[in-house]
């Protein structure tokens, strides 16, 4: 396989020239993937030299008076050293550090967002906001679902496992995390050596750093925790692996978000506890192999722990979406398959009707705010159970005081957008100006919004009920009885779970889903697994238990099956674990969001498919790879083999066949270098016709015990748009007589990347502007921007003052880019300034933080200018240019014909007197 250039060890990651800068406002919502990744002013992250220690590292700072505070120790077996924060922050202090002979490797550190935040922690778990359908009946349903059984369990062959008795035992698995809630009855009730979450660390803990990993403000490693190993509980579900033991690694925030340097130490630490499996439900949006939080993951994979991660849920932005670790090489990615089943949560509650002595139950979903405990008179807002407008109206002057009363509502069953004079918010503000606090909507609308977020004021409970209820109340109602709701806290009350199949996209690949394939055009993800609509643990404070979406649930998914191998197979290694679930793994059709396709889904969007933990836990057959990877056109694989190994006791007889799946274009239009059209195509993408060929021997004979080498000898698909970057993918199909039925996924591009620019010349993205108005132009050339004297004191410390006219250079990106320059260029100077050639091009200095390294694609580099460049050197006034320099994919960064180039008109730069 072609290595591009660029490809380093971590040994070899060097300083990327981080100064702070002033990161221009933005208002365009296309390019928020960048603030989940943004640096932190003046800290980085060193690795140190073996023989030698921190304390030693910063001995050798102050001799050369470089002022810093230290922040994290990260030293462990596998990474030996720190993070801090600099004083004074420019390149000629990082290039010093750099330079030290004690130093392996100097970075910024970022901050991520993981996770999305929650909006507000009052908020229950369970409340999507939009609800599905209640059960249709007035009885509750009980905890079993119409497959008889847990349904991600089923789909993934887990619960065949189950019933064998192989449930993960003496298997340690490490969650990197929001930590886990581990007073949760479901996950053992306590903390430490002989309980479920028995080891760990904390590094965000609301009282600080501690070895106390509990989760007290989040939720979502409790909810990862459930899915790996949840134990019986009233909701009638386990986890998937619940043998196992977890390692609870906190190291996020009560918001979902981290820092680079906790999550390196977060691995490491997890690592030298001794854990068997790792598993991280997050994905930065990078994509390189070669970004450090990849390479510490590989690192770990390489020492023998399997380190499973999310491949991301930007799968609606198309092709290379997928995030870090997860790009990493033999990091585990693992793609989102939408349930075959629709869980929801029900609380249990009773009601008394007037002449009666039952109490019948019925079940309801909990809004925001839910209703609490009360036992309260029903009163409906109207006595037709058909009205398409109830309360959609002022209610009349005749209307009782509704605070005396749980006042029950119809909702609409036409979509909001075509019945939008009477939304919901429409119909609590004409209940609340009557005294309303307490509503019970009925609807047989499947995506009921049933509370609006600005109206949380206004009332003290909210929830809903199904259609069928709903209109048995009112029939009571309207023949005089009275009804008396009697509600229990559903923080307390009983629930049940009703799982209806989900016939319509059931067992098929979620659009959030993020695509591959690597910057680097490895095969990624993996694999796939069940992570929509997925039931699991939830803080206790918050209910226990929630239904939640994403890959950050298939994830966990596929952890525990790796845990469940490793018991029936007896090894944790990470390339045979790997290797048997990909081969194993059922392809998945091809889903466009809204059609079901006869071909097979892409494999940048699926990996090899489904996993299927029996097929791989008994397969006596084992092949050398997960997949095969063809690159693009300039480094097209021309022939390649892999290894098919017969692990049983009589010879086997395999048949080897080629079922292509959807071919897709990456470009939303064909590249014309002229017109400079090119931008990454939004999902759903486009499928052209058009596949690869792939020259296979028809069958092969193994002896017991023995291996062969299938070669293989694709052929790209021809007639194609290289214009528009078709990905093409398939798989080959391995069949043999002894009951194996394995795939081998491929993956290729057919088209050359490094011809493809990175930085867009859209005028509207690609701009000169002022810094201090986020809605102004492009400013004409040679525009005079009048700005204080560069003080040295780092730029961060400008941001209160808003009124600054600093020239803001805008460029967009279509690509990831390993190298990215922003460099300025003098036209005419007022005084002395030296001046680099560099790549042809003479520049007085970089713009501060630049140059940056292992760059994510779609999005906006924006970036202000206040005289300082990023060795410290203020520069004179004058008129100058932004030049900024993308190295292509695959491109060498010393050749300039490797570069996308942009410049940006000029202006001219004064200092205020």
């Amino acid at each position: 396989m072609f290595k591009p250039a660029l490809m380093v060890s971590f040994v070899g990651v060097v300083v990327s020239l981080f100064a702070t800068t002033i990161d221009c406002q933005s208002s365009n919502d296309d390019f928020a993937l960048n603030a989940r990744a943004a640096p932190i002013p003046r800290s980085y992250m060193v690795e140190i030299a073996d023989g030698h220690d921190i304390e030693s590292f910063y001995g050798s700072l102050q001799a050369k008076n470089i002022e810093f505070s230290p922040s994290l120790n990260i030293t462990y077996s596998l990474f030996n050293g720190a993070s801090f924060d600099l004083s004074t922050n420019d390149a000629d202090t990082t290039h010093t550090i750099a330079g030290l002979p004690t130093v392996k490797g100097l970075w910024p550190v970022r901050s991520l967002q993981v996770h999305e935040p929650l909006a507000d922690d009052s908020v229950e778990p369970w409340h999507s906001v939009y609800k599905r359908r209640a059960p249709d009946g007035t009885s509750f349903p009980s905890n079993q679902t119409e497959s008889n059984g847990f349904s991600p369990h089923v789909m993934t062959q887990v619960d065949k496992l189950h019933a064998k008795g192989i449930t993960g035992k003496g298997v340690k698995v490490a969650v990197i995390d929001t930590g886990v809630d581990y007073r949760h009855p479901a996950l053992g009730g306590c903390f430490g050596p002989g309980c479920l979450v028995s080891y760990g660390y904390d590094w965000f803990g609301l009282l600080g750093e501690d070895s106390d990993p509990f989760d007290e403000c989040n939720g979502h490693g409790t909810h990862v925790a459930g899915i790996i190993a949840a134990q019986p509980n009233p909701l009638g579900f386990v986890g998937a692996a619940p043998g196992v033991t977890i390692g609870a690694y906190k190291a996020l925030t009560c918001f979902g978000s981290g820092r680079e340097d906790v999550l390196v130490a977060a691995f490491n630490k997890a690592f030298d506890d001794g854990s068997d499996i790792i598993s991280f439900s997050g994905s930065i949006p990078f994509g390189w192999n070669e970004h450090p939080l990849s390479v510490t993951v590989q690192r770990i994979v390489e020492k023998g722990v399997p380190c499973i991660t999310s491949a991301g849920n930007t799968g609606s932005d198309g092709l290379w979406t997928l995030g870090s670790p997860g790009a990493g090489k033999g990091v585990a990615s693992v793609a989102n398959v939408i349930n075959a089943e629709t869980p929801s949560i029900h609380t249990v509650a009773s009601y008394s009707v007037s002449g009666s002595s039952e109490s019948p139950q019925f079940t309801w979903n909990a809004g925001n705010p839910a209703i609490p405990t009360i036992s309260m008179p029903l009163w409906a807002s109207s006595n037709d159970s058909s009205v398409e407008d109830d309360a959609c109206s002022p209610l009349p002057p005749d209307t009782p005081d509704l605070s005396k009363y749980v006042v029950l509502v119809r909702d609409s069953d036409l979509p909001a957008s075509e019945f939008s004079t009477c939304r919901m918010m429409n119909k609590i503000s004409n209940l609340v100006e009557r005294g309303a606090e307490y509503m019970i909507v009925y609807s047989t609308n499947q995506h009921t919004q049933i509370i609006d977020d600005s109206l949380l004021r206004w009332i003290a409970g909210i929830g809903m009920v199904s259609a069928s209820q709903g209109e048995e109340w009112v029939k009571l109602l309207n023949q005089g009885r009275n009804i008396t709701l009697n509600f229990e806290s559903p923080t307390t009350a009983k629930q049940v779970i009703y799982s209806p199949k989900n016939s319509k996209n059931g067992s098929l690949l979620a659009p959030r889903s993020s695509w591959g394939l690597s910057w680097e055009l490895d095969v990624k993800p993996q694999f796939s697994a069940p992570g929509q609509d997925i039931l699991s643990t939830w803080r206790t404070a918050k209910g226990s238990y929630k239904i939640d979406s994403g890959t950050s649930m298939s994830t966990p998914l596929v952890t525990a099956i790796y845990a469940l191998l490793a018991e029936a197979r007896g090894t944790t290694d990470p390339v045979t674990l790997e290797n048997l679930l990909s081969a194993t793994a059922k392809p998945i059709k091809w889903y466009d969001g809204s059609e079901v396709h006869d071909d097979l889904a892409p494999v940048p969007q699926q990996g090899s498919g489904l996993v299927q933990a029996y097929d791989a836990a008994f397969a006596t057959t084992l092949l050398n790879v997960s997949s095969l990877a063809f690159n693009d056109s300039d480094h097209f694989v021309g022939s390649t083999s892999f290894k098919i190994t017969n692990l049983g006791t009589q010879d086997v007889t395999y048949e080897f066949g080629h079922v292509a799946a959807a071919t897709v274009y990456a470009s939303a239009g064909s590249y014309i270098p002229d017109l400079a059209a090119f931008s990454l195509a939004t999902f759903p993408l486009e499928t052209p016709i058009g596949s690869a060929t792939l020259a296979l021997p028809s069958a092969i004979r193994v002896a017991a015990g023995s291996s062969a080498v299938v070669p293989v000898v694709p052929t790209p698909p021809a007639g194609l748009d290289a214009g528009r970057v078709p990905v093409y993918s398939g798989f080959i199909t391995i069949n043999g007589t002894n009951g194996d039925s394995l795939v081998l996924p491929y993956a290729g591009v057919a088209s050359s990347m490094r011809s493809l620019p990175v930085l867009s010349r859209n005028p509207e993205w690609t701009k000169i502007r002022y810094w201090n108005d986020v809605f102004s132009p492009a400013v004409p050339a040679n525009t005079t921007f009048t700005v204080p004297f560069p003080t040295g004191r780092p730029n961060e410390d400008l941001l209160p003052d808003l009124e600054l006219p600093l020239p803001c250079a805008m460029f967009t990106r279509n690509l990831g880019s390993a190298l990215l320059r922003m460099d300025i260029v003098p036209l005419e100077v007022d005084g002395e300034l030296n001046t680099t050639e560099v790549l042809g091009i003479k520049i007085a200095g970089s713009a501060e933080r630049y140059p940056l390294r292992w760059f994510p694609g779609r999005g906006a580099t924006e970036d202000s200018f206040t005289g300082m460049l990023a060795d410290g050197r203020v520069v004179p006034e004058g008129r100058y240019q932004f030049v900024m320099r993308a190295l292509k994919i695959f491109g060498d960064p010393d050749k300039v014909e490797d570069y996308d180039v942009r410049w940006l008109p000029p202006f001219v730069l004064r200092y205020r007197k």
